[in-house]
């Protein structure tokens, strides 16, 4: 099969969120929108549009909602899943992607469903690289640091409001050295580990 999916990577146009995977072990390797690889436990030819670091979040709920570790969960347990995630659909919502994704309601449900399901809601989370190239817009005077003005500025950009006071607060929570700056590495850990 080498071959074909050559063919069918050459084929795949730009808009198709469909990725060739193969089987390694028991291992399913495939890669997320990024292009990142990433190795599953369940096959997945779609990774509609989600990044890898967002699909190994996915698997590690579906994971734990598959007990019978045959790769298939229940409607009940789907509906776990996603308050895992944080999402909590109401029965309305819930019922109307559940048709869109299995019309047969037959009830199972794949990893790669869950992630058809998953897509239903607009997960907005920002990426590492994002909140780099975001740093260096505000870091005018290129120190690898920013401020608390240069800390607001950012903020505001990235959709929060703060106060000059809030800046200094989260310049504080996240300087781990006490410098009264925040490096790329502090503000990205704090970002990444509050959304």
């Amino acid at each position: 099969g080498g071959r074909a999916s050559a063919a069918a990577m050459a084929e795949g146009g730009s808009k198709s969120s469909r990725v060739p995977g193969y089987w390694d072990g028991d291992e399913y390797v495939t890669k997320g929108v990024g292009g990142n690889e990433i190795r599953l436990p369940y096959e997945l030819t779609d990774h509609c549009n989600f990044r890898a670091s967002e699909i190994r979040d996915f698997c590690w709920v579906f994971k734990v909602s598959d007990v019978l570790a045959d790769g298939i969960i229940s409607t009940v347990e789907v509906r776990r899943a996603l308050n895992r995630l944080g999402e909590e659909p109401n029965d309305k919502t819930f019922l109307k992607i559940m048709n869109d994704v299995d019309s047969h309601a037959t009830g199972q449900h794949t990893f790669q469903q869950f992630l058809k399901i998953m897509a239903h809601f607009d997960r907005s989370m920002l990426t590492e690289e994002e909140l780099i190239n975001a740093f260096k817009i505000f870091d005018k005077d290129k120190s690898g640091s920013i401020d608390a003005i240069e800390m607001q500025e950012l903020m505001k950009k990235l959709g929060f409001d703060v106060t000059p006071l809030e800046a200094h607060a989260i310049i504080a929570e996240a300087d781990d050295d006490d410098s009264g700056e925040v490096s790329y590495s502090e503000f990205v850990a704090k970002v990444l580990n509050n959304q």
